[in-house]
């Protein structure tokens, strides 16, 4: 069956001009600003191919659209990934199933969106993005997949499953977890498993940074992996820029207080 894309995510960070030198350094590339519809946020776009990293920025405390919603994330300190663009193949079918199955949507200037109540916490906005004036050049990285952390994995696997359209596989607990989360994950992209969804879950009652944060901040989106063409060359431009590269064998990651507060991974996916 053919699967659905990772089109575009949007995050919404504390420091907007400190993430956008992370994400800069990270996506390589040009980038390309404008504003949203409403005319609430500014928006910084970078291209990794067909996909896109978008950072946001309240403009002049909204009380309304986007804008208005990211203020009061960051009022309280909520900040991270605003939402997830997953375009199915079919968008028609899709929605028509998900509304069949009693998935609540929301339908605001001219999109249509998955509430986050039946996200795992996520914001999914399933219609395409709109371009604005001419692409940029493209970065030199990839877009490989977002990793949702989850209470219930069975119960996710589920949910997503009616989103994606496609099929979630519970790989177990993850190899390179020492432990600490099972994951699942479902094939995505214009060739099967260019991309990827990632579930994660935390073992019960085995103490981990992971079950910290669920217990603290809920489910949503951990991570996002852009794994780097040239990784040194990558890791150079981070560093250069003052912002910390943590070594977790077998992967290097941006801290998550320097990139928003997300994991930001730049090395491949583990298969297993």
């Amino acid at each position: 069956m053919p699967q659905g894309f990772i089109d575009h995510i949007v995050i919404a960070p504390a420091e907007f001009d400190r993430a956008f030198k992370v994400f800069q350094a990270v996506c390589g590339g040009g980038h390309v600003d404008h504003q949203s519809a409403d005319g609430s946020a500014l928006l910084s776009r970078f291209y990794l191919g067909e996909s896109v990293v978008e950072l946001a920025k309240p403009l002049n405390e909204p009380s309304h659209g986007i804008g208005g919603i990211i203020h009061q994330r960051l009022k309280s300190k909520d900040q991270g990934m605003h939402l997830a663009c997953i375009q199915p193949f079919n968008l028609d079918v899709a929605i028509a199933s998900l509304e069949a199955d009693g998935v609540k949507l929301i339908r605001n200037d001219g999109h249509v969106y998955v509430h986050p109540n039946f996200a795992n916490g996520v914001l999914v906005q399933l219609t395409p993005r709109r371009e604005f004036g001419e692409r940029p050049e493209s970065g030199d990285a990839k877009f490989d997949h977002l990793a949702i952390l989850v209470a219930d994995l069975e119960a996710a696997c589920a949910g997503w499953e009616k989103i994606t359209g496609g099929t979630a596989h519970i790989m177990g607990v993850h190899p390179v977890s020492n432990g600490a989360f099972r994951a699942a994950r479902i094939a995505m992209g214009a060739q099967i498993g260019e991309q990827m969804l990632e579930l994660i879950s935390p073992v019960k009652d085995f103490p981990s940074q992971l079950a910290h944060r669920l217990a603290d901040r809920g489910e949503g989106l951990a991570a996002v992996a852009l794994p780097a063409n040239d990784l040194e060359k990558t890791v150079a431009r981070v560093k250069a820029i003052g912002a910390r590269v943590l070594h977790q064998p077998p992967h290097q990651i941006v801290h998550p207080k320097d990139a928003a507060g997300l994991m930001l991974q730049l090395t491949p996916r583990v298969n297993h």
